[in-house]
C-alpha cells in the first residue's frame, strides 16, 4: 500500500487518494488542517499520531457533524484516526441517511 498527497497518491485499490471516497478525503483534510493548525495532505495521515489531542478531535468532529449533518461522536475519530479510513466511514454514513 502506498499513500501520497490527496491530489495524486494511490490507495490499495490503485485509485488516487482524492477519489478514494469521493470528495470526502479532500474536504476532511481541510477540516482536520483547521482543527490541528497544520496542513493535512496525505490520505494516510493519522490524526492522533501527528499530534491531535482530545480538544482538537472534538473540534474536528463538530465541524464534520455540521458539514454533513451527521450524528457522530468523537469515538468515530478515535476508532478511525487515519484520514482515508475516516473519510470512507463518513461517506458510508452520509449514504445511509
Amino acid at each position: 500500500m502506498t499513500t501520497g498527497p490527496l491530489t495524486g497518491g494511490t490507495t490499495e485499490a490503485g485509485t488516487t487518494a482524492a477519489d478514494a471516497a469521493g470528495p470526502y478525503p479532500a474536504r476532511i483534510a481541510e477540516l482536520w488542517s483547521a482543527a490541528l493548525g497544520t496542513p493535512v495532505t496525505a490520505a494516510g495521515h493519522d490524526f492522533f499520531a501527528d499530534g491531535g489531542d482530545s480538544f482538537q478531535a472534538a473540534l474536528a468532529t463538530a465541524t464534520v457533524r455540521r458539514e454533513w449533518g451527521l450524528e457522530i461522536t468523537v469515538q468515530l475519530l478515535i476508532d478511525h484516526p487515519v484520514l482515508r479510513e475516516y473519510a470512507e466511514r463518513v461517506a458510508r454514513l452520509v449514504d445511509e441517511r
